[in-house]
């Protein structure tokens, strides 16, 4: 996080998962008080790196959807020039392999998030 300026702290990962957790009970205490469902989301990164930094197996269970955020993999902070969203890793790309569209999907899939709750943010 914070650009790599900041690491957090190594019990992040299991306090936003227990963030989630709290939030959903609260907005289903809500709900059953109003009879309304309330969506609880989350904006996540598309990079495997940043995306094994979060418990997805464990707090998917509390969300109703991911919005990954499959875009600005590549920019400025890189010595070369690239895409800044690709589908899949180009033949001669010279960047890491795993800063594509596929391989942060594969990459949640193999979590266990259910494709169903995945929503794909793509640039425009």
């Amino acid at each position: 996080g914070g650009g790599g300026l900041s690491q957090g702290k190594p019990e992040d990962k299991h306090n936003f998962t227990l963030l989630l957790a709290e939030l959903r009970s609260q907005l289903d205490a809500l709900g059953a008080a109003d009879g309304k469902h309330y969506l609880l989301t989350i904006a996540a990164p598309a990079g495997v790196g940043n995306a094994q930094r979060f418990e997805r197996s464990d707090f998917i269970q509390y969300l109703d959807w991911i919005n990954l955020m499959a875009y600005d993999l590549h920019g400025t902070w890189e010595a070369t020039t690239n895409f800044n969203a690709p589908l899949y890793k180009a033949a001669k790309d010279p960047g890491d392999a795993s800063l594509n569209v596929d391989a942060a999907v594969q990459e949640y899939l193999s979590a266990g998030v259910p494709k169903e709750k995945l929503v794909l943010g793509v640039p425009f």
